[in-house]
């Protein structure tokens, strides 16, 4: 299978997109108000797996039992867009624990 890489104007706008996406998920989406069930609920096994690959992106130590999740909440981490540089690597995590600001290699333009 052949993979399209798209002009770095198109990844950039692409990236905007993902970046704002990741963000809603890990703060926004209705789990962050408790709401798990039912319709219009949900979003807190996505923000689970964001925050597990996001901890070892940073090669935090991470736990993926449910209930420690209060030692290791998504929250922690912030998804940002870097117009600087390459529009490779122009999608960054930020651990708002430590201030240190990684690229995101799971992000594929």
């Amino acid at each position: 299978m052949v993979k399209l890489k798209h002009e770095p104007e198109v990844r950039r706008a692409n990236a905007k997109s993902y970046v704002n996406a990741c963000n809603w998920k890990i703060h926004e989406a209705p789990w962050t108000t408790g709401r798990t069930q039912g319709l219009g609920a949900g979003g807190l096994y996505e923000a689970l797996e964001l925050a597990a690959l996001a901890y070892k992106t940073h090669g935090v130590r991470y736990d993926d039992d449910l209930s420690k999740m209060s030692v290791y909440s998504p929250h922690r981490f912030r998804w940002v867009y870097d117009e600087k540089g390459s529009a490779d690597d122009c999608v960054k995590l930020l651990d708002t624990k430590t201030q240190k600001l990684v690229v995101w290699p799971h992000w594929a333009g």
